[in-house]
């Protein structure tokens, strides 16, 4: 029912539909031919993610940026705004434009700004008005960019993709260049900068080693650690020698003591010149041999001699010692000479012992101060060391990356390479003619449905049964259809009482009756909301109806300003109730027998000058009280409602009142109004007559009659 609903709608707003329809394919079809065509061309660029000078400088740091180098993008990154904005650079542009002398519609030379793709509403105007654009962007999901240029000109469009990509091929590569002397530029700042640094560092290595006088401070270390080990060890040796000398000393002291008791007298002894000498020369030797024996081994040539020399000093002090003995004494006992020779020789050794004590303590604690030095000696020497070796490999890196950059700067290649060259298309981009028709085919559908149901909401007229089933206290008492049949007959008394409008008065008189059960009506006034909805028919057709039940009717023509019923009837309406009202007629003779058995009418007459004070007046009350004595039925046409007030004069004097609509042109708010009128002139209101159902309803109406009358 939902479909055949919206049919419905469709039949009663057509023309509407057709008209929209119509009109909104008929702007697609006549835009899209006068419309210049425009045309579409494409250039692939693609991207290599590798950049030679980023790799070369990774190492330096901010070199990169300082070079003035692009970071290569990450691999899997779908970000490509950067190269579409250089695409799309200004710049660009006006080489693009000059080179091809690009015009926009008015002939004028292209500013850059216009190239670039629009805004949607300046999209929409370029669609009317075509003129040279460009769009770029990423392709899909690769590596690449499209260049997608609209033109006019099918030749037009191609060469803007080709040149654009041309030129941004060429632009990339004076970017490599620029990048390649900057990086060369900046390497060779910083070689000078680290080999500035390099010599220093190496100038100060030296200095230090000099200052400090070393070479190896590992092996000097551990020849500090020897040397003391040797030290402390003759230290200790020389120690036992000195208490050695003591004892012995003390031996013979005590033995000449006892020895002295024997001996004859002598003259004191006393020392010559000479052998002062030779036990000086002798300590000479012994501090001479000490230092050797720190600094050599005892297999040392030096030190072999300076032993052979001491060991000569002291057999010359000996032999000086007993010549001075001898010139001096008288007589010596040989045992005593024996005891002062030993007791020369310990004293000999005790002073060399302790010679060598003195030296030994004295070098040990040189050697230990400057072994407790080594850790800051070794700390400064790691510390310049690293410095050099920094300065050195960052001097020897950059001579190779200056190395690198010269071979690269001589194969200087863009990493955008042009994949795919636009052609000439050779079928217009915009408008796609077939494809329009089809849209706006379908676009004028949708409008048409939508304008049609916009129409029909908006509509408030009484168009169906279903509608009049929602006005309150109202009853409905049948629908006529809209047939051509009823149209060119007029009347019913010709046609086959079989028809469907024939069923439909008779459906009408039917509801009549139920609606009048209590109080059967004999005098029913017919009226309508407005002039031309077929009141006048309803009423000579309702009458004919109840004529062929062989009742006696009358029908009386009261609309006394548009008179019709006489004319379905054939007769003349010279003489009518106006006559008989304005006293020039008897009603006898006014009274016309139409050709309708059981059927007379009462034409109104000349139309009179004041027709509302005759509806007013007592004898038109008397002439219907007297028609319903003399007839079973009296069917009175009136005014429309909304025109006058006769109906509601009339309707006082008749049993009932029926109202005749017109299928889609009397509203709600207007039957409300005219209900209202009838109870407030305390008029009984049988009911509506839906009249003028279209054509395209008349299921509808079959649906209608037998669903509520079971026929």
């Amino acid at each position: 029912m939902e479909f055949l609903k919206l049919w419905e709608i469709l039949s009663r707003k057509k023309w509407i539909f057709i008209s929209a329809v119509l009109g909104f394919f008929s702007i697609v079809v006549i835009g899209t031919l006068l419309i210049t065509p425009t045309y579409r061309a494409k250039s692939k660029l693609s991207i290599e993610t590798s950049d030679t000078i980023s790799s070369l400088l990774s190492s330096l740091g901010e070199g990169g940026a300082r070079a003035g180098g692009v970071n290569p993008k990450q691999v899997g990154s779908d970000e490509y705004d950067t190269d579409i904005a250089l695409v799309t650079i200004r710049p660009l542009l006006e080489k693009l434009i000059f080179s091809l002398t690009l015009k926009d519609r008015h002939g004028r030379i292209m500013k850059p700004e216009e190239l670039i793709g629009p805004s949607l509403t300046s999209k929409l105007k370029r669609k009317m008005l075509p003129q040279p654009t460009i769009k770029v962007g990423q392709y899909q999901d690769a590596d690449m960019l499209e260049i997608v240029s609209y033109s006019p000109n099918p030749s037009e469009a191609a060469n803007i993709s080709n040149k654009l990509a041309e030129l941004y091929i060429e632009d990339r590569l004076e970017k490599k260049r620029e990048e390649y002397k900057a990086a060369k530029s900046f390497i060779k700042s910083q070689i000078k900068m680290v080999k500035e640094e390099y010599y220093n560092s190496l100038s100060e290595f030296s200095k230090f080693r000099i200052n400090e006088k070393t070479v190896n401070l590992d092996l000097e270390t551990e020849n500090l650690i020897n040397k003391i080990a040797t030290l402390k060890s003759g230290y200790e040796d020389n120690e036992k020698t000195i208490l050695v000398s003591r004892k012995k000393m003390q031996e013979s002291q005590n033995k000449l003591a006892v020895t002295d008791k024997f001996r004859k007298e002598s003259k004191e002894l006393g020392r010559s010149e000479i052998l002062k000498s030779l036990q000086s020369k002798l300590s000479d030797y012994l501090m001479d041999i000490t230092k050797k024996n720190v600094e050599y081994t005892k297999e040392h040539p030096e030190f072999k001699i300076l032993e052979k020399e001491i060991e000569t000093a002291k057999e010359l002090i000996k032999k000086e010692k007993k010549a001075t003995l001898n010139s001096v004494t008288i007589s010596v006992d040989p045992i005593y000479d024996e005891l002062s020779k030993n007791l020369v020789d310990a004293y000999l050794d005790k002073k060399a012992s302790l010679a060598k004590r003195r030296l030994f303590k004295k070098y040990i604690n040189e050697y230990q101060e400057e072994l407790l030095n080594m850790p800051l000696k070794r700390v400064e020497n790691s510390k310049l060391e690293l410095a050099l070796s920094v300065n050195k490999e960052m001097y020897q890196d950059l001579l190779e990356y200056m190395m690198y950059v010269g071979i690269a700067e001589s194969m200087t290649l863009s990493n955008i390479k042009l994949v795919e060259t636009a052609v000439v298309p050779e079928k217009p981009y915009f408008p796609r003619k077939y494809l329009n028709f089809a849209i706006g085919l379908f676009l004028s559908i949708f409008w048409g449905l939508a304008l049609s149901l916009f129409v029909e909401y908006i509509d408030t007229t009484i168009k169906t049964p279903e509608d009049i089933k929602h006005i309150k206290s109202l009853n409905f008492l049948g629908v006529i259809p809209n047939t051509k049949l009823l149209k060119n007959m007029g009347i019913i008394s010709t046609l086959n009482p079989t028809l469907p409008v024939v069923e439909a008065f008779r459906t009408i008189r039917s509801s009549i009756l139920y609606a009048s059960l209590d109080k059967p009506m004999k005098t029913i006034v017919v009226t309508s909301a407005m002039e031309s909805e077929g009141k006048s028919s309803i009423s000579s057709n309702i009458s004919i109806i109840y004529s062929m039940e062989k009742k006696k009717v009358i029908l009386i023509d009261l609309d006394l300003r548009r008179p019709t019923a006489h004319k379905f009837f054939g007769v003349p309406n010279n003489n009518g109730i106006t006559n008989i009202l304005a006293g020039g007629g008897a009603l006898d003779e006014t009274i016309i027998h139409t050709e309708v058995n059981n059927l007379d009418i009462l034409t109104s007459g000349p139309i009179p000058p004041d027709p509302s004070s005759l509806i007013e007046s007592q004898k038109l009350r008397d002439i219907i009280n007297k028609l319903k004595e003399m007839y079973d039925m009296v069917i009175i046409d009136t005014p429309p409602v909304m025109a006058v007030n006769d109906a509601t004069v009339v309707g006082r004097i008749a049993d009932g009142i029926l109202l005749v609509i017109e299928s889609g042109r009397a509203t709600f708010s207007m039957v409300d109004h005219i209900k209202e009128l009838f109870t407030k002139a305390g008029l009984n209101t049988i009911g509506i007559v839906l009249n003028k159902f279209k054509s395209h309803e008349t299921g509808y109406y079959h649906y209608y009659y037998h669903r509520s009358y079971g026929k």
